[in-house]
């Protein structure tokens, strides 16, 4: 019984080298037949634990249902294979924690293309097949080794309507201004788009950001500490604004969407100036699905039909240029890469938050604690 349970066990692990590229097929043949089985013959469960499908590691949610919808179901229409999901969220430790124990259960993981410098230098991605993937079908820029933004979202913000009347704010110049603009604010409390926030605030043009002047930012921040709490979730984000805890709030695009049809169009979202994040697919080291299906699961991710059904469901922009004039009229307004906003908004520079993460988190956490 042990040796057919750890011949069993070594047939999976050989399948799971085999599909991602570590071991040549005729090894694993060769495997089979050691074992008396035929290349046919391997169990639909086994083959299933081995590589079948691809699993995408993301934030759960809505956005499990989005992503099956706009890039599973064709996909799999496509190649045979199913898309199942990991939501617990792909944190960069929790991709270096599964990489290095040498036990890989995601495939691909929805993250920020930031994720794709800082864990692509460390080794624990797999390089982006520029054979399957098409570098044009992102902005320039965002095709990276390890990485490649597949939607665009943004730090926005929205205000309170009934509180500032027919002069209200439009810049984050007049988000920090709690002078002309009184009342409390929302910010992001991981540093990401609040630190760009507040250099713009600080007079830096948007297209000037990087590298982050970190003293600068960090001095505007506390500018306003008093008049300013910090939310951690886009529920939280939401909440802060629709309960009156602020009269402004930092939110991401797609969440100023919902809260101005939330709320009858009292609050209203800001896209001048809104920051624009590339989310990008990174694939771990040594995934068990195998280079081949990965990179066609990516491929697929940037069609343009893909790109606009997630951008209808989740409000995530399209990265692929194809599909920017393909916005649907009403969505423009809160797409980062419309027409009326793509030449608003600043870009984050992925390889700057790659390298300098660490310290700019937590010199934000000092600056507001």
């Amino acid at each position: 019984m042990q040796d057919k349970q750890f011949m069993r066990e070594t047939l999976i692990e050989g399948a799971k080298a085999y599909k991602a590229g570590r071991m040549q097929r005729r090894t694993f043949i060769a495997l089979l037949g050691m074992a008396g089985f035929g290349a046919a013959t391997l169990s639909p469960r086994a083959a299933d634990a081995a590589a079948d499908r691809i699993v995408l590691w993301n934030w759960g949610g809505q956005s499990e249902e989005c992503h099956g919808n706009a890039i599973g179901k064709p996909f799999t229409a496509a190649t045979g294979i199913p898309l199942a999901f990991d939501t617990s969220g792909p944190l960069q430790g929790k991709i270096k924690e599964m990489v290095d124990s040498g036990n890989v259960t995601a495939d691909v993981c929805d993250g920020d293309l930031f994720d794709a410098v800082a864990l692509g230098q460390t080794g624990h991605l797999e390089a982006i097949d520029y054979d399957v993937v098409d570098r044009a079908k992102t902005l320039p820029g965002y095709a990276l080794d390890f990485g490649v933004s597949v939607i665009l979202y943004g730090y926005a913000f929205v205000y309170d309507t009934k509180a500032y009347g027919d002069n209200p704010p439009n810049s984050w110049a007049d988000f920090f201004d709690t002078a002309k603009f009184p009342g409390k604010r929302s910010l992001y409390k991981w540093a990401n788009g609040s630190l760009e926030a507040a250099l713009m605030a600080d007079g830096v043009a948007k297209d000037a950001l990087y590298p982050l002047d970190l003293p600068r930012a960090l001095a505007k921040i506390k500018s306003i500490k008093d008049d300013s709490i910090y939310w951690g979730s886009g529920s939280e984000a939401h909440s802060m604004v629709v309960n009156g805890e602020v009269s402004m709030g930092m939110v991401w695009q797609n969440r100023g969407r919902n809260i101005e049809q939330d709320t009858d169009g009292r609050y209203k979202l800001v896209m001048n100036e809104a920051l624009a994040m590339p989310g990008a697919y990174i694939v771990p080291r040594g995934n068990p699905g195998g280079r081949e299906a990965v990179m066609k699961f990516i491929a697929a991710a940037q069609s343009v039909p893909a790109q606009l059904e997630l951008f209808d469901c989740l409000g995530m922009t399209p990265s692929n240029p194809e599909a920017f004039a393909q916005l649907p009229t009403d969505g423009q307004p809160y797409a980062i890469t419309s027409a009326e906003n793509i030449n608003r908004v600043a870009y984050n520079d992925p390889h700057w938050w790659g390298n300098n993460t660490d310290e700019a988190v937590n010199g934000f956490l000092d600056a507001i604690s």
